[in-house]
């Protein structure tokens, strides 16, 4: 009978700390859902000031029509050494976010991806067709594009912070209209 007895005080124990355990999960999601929508909001609003906010194609060149902005495609592919370093480092740094938020529209392309679809002048292609149909060679590759889409030029591999500063200038104050971007580098840095 201690026996049984046993097992029994045994297997309520068990009970009762498994419906207290719940419990606690239960109350710590519903905590956790009340902060991240709170998060979120902030995030947001301070997102401008921390990283870049980057789009898909499509929703990036009509954000950039409407808000008549200038557009950088970053090419990437997920291997990219180059493309994580570009990331780790002159994508944080707080001037680039700075200058590329207000400036430009970003827009991210894998240059890998067969599944993910664009429009392109009325056609829907892959992010690796779209990839192709921007001569693509290399990773990272970055296009410049106005505000209606139109191709400024690209810029290939990483760069770091001060020479992307240079060219978001350069695109940035229109100064691709009037000179090519090694005058306009002769010109800034006083050596022209």
């Amino acid at each position: 009978m201690t026996r049984i007895r046993k097992c029994v005080i045994l297997l309520c124990t068990i009970a009762l700390m498994t419906a207290v355990a719940l419990a606690q999960d239960v109350s710590q999601k519903k905590t956790s859902k009340k902060k991240t929508k709170t998060d979120a909001a902030v995030s947001l609003e301070s997102a401008s000031a921390k990283e870049i906010a980057w789009l898909p194609f499509d929703s990036g060149l009509a954000k950039a029509k409407t808000e008549s902005k200038a557009v950088v495609v970053d090419f990437f592919t997920t291997w990219c050494g180059w493309c994580k370093k570009m990331d780790a480092t002159t994508f944080r740094d707080s001037a680039v976010v700075a200058a590329f938020n207000k400036n430009f529209i970003g827009v991210r392309v894998n240059g890998d991806a067969t599944s993910a679809f664009v429009t392109l002048e009325g056609e829907k292609m892959s992010e690796r067709q779209l990839t192709q149909t921007f001569a693509v060679r290399g990773f990272p590759t970055y296009w410049f594009l106005d505000s209606d889409g139109k191709k400024i030029g690209p810029v290939s591999g990483y760069q770091a912070a001060s020479n992307f500063m240079s060219l978001l200038r350069y695109v940035g104050e229109n100064h691709y209209k009037t000179m090519s971007y090694d005058s306009y580098v002769k010109k800034e840095t006083g050596k022209g």
